[in-house]
């Protein structure tokens, strides 16, 4: 809601003047399409759990600000994988607006691949969601892109 004034004017005379309260609701829905990574490859794989923030989220300029939830954190690893330190959890944050994942990968595999998904709401109830994926290399030699091998682990839980 915004507080308005407005003056109503005919023939360069003032004929009214007054403040109203109004609701005004903006002109697009959210869109997820071009969000990304505050860091799409981390490097080096120290161990060291490094915050991810969703950025380029878009919505009408006239709405409230977006406000970002991360709902889950997946890996294409085990969680504690041979050659990955046994550091776990890998992934913290589910619920706040920051996903934090581990900077490591399996040593004998071609990196890690983690998959961060959010939802996007604004003041006015739209909504946008999506799933955004960061990688940690095996190394920075040719090729460096980790291949996904399909399984998919929660990066929150700390195995038996």
């Amino acid at each position: 809601m915004r507080r308005l004034t407005y003056a109503i004017a005919a023939a360069g005379a003032l004929l009214a003047a007054d403040t109203t309260t109004a609701i005004i609701s903006g002109g697009g829905p959210l869109d997820c399409s071009g969000a990304a990574l505050s860091q799409g490859v981390i490097w080096p794989p120290d161990h060291s759990m490094v915050p991810e923030t969703i950025m380029g989220v878009t919505t009408d300029g006239t709405l409230m600000p977006v406000n970002i939830t991360i709902t889950s954190i997946f890996q294409d690893e085990p969680v504690n994988a041979r050659g990955s330190g046994n550091t776990a959890p890998d992934g913290a944050g589910v619920g706040g607006s920051t996903a934090y994942v581990r900077a490591e990968r399996a040593g004998p595999g071609t990196g890690r691949m983690y998959f961060i998904s959010f939802t996007a709401t604004d003041g006015s109830g739209g909504q946008c969601s999506g799933t955004l994926t960061a990688n940690v290399p095996h190394d920075q030699g040719q090729g460096y892109i980790p291949v996904d091998t399909g399984y998919r682990y929660d990066s929150t839980l700390v195995p038996p």
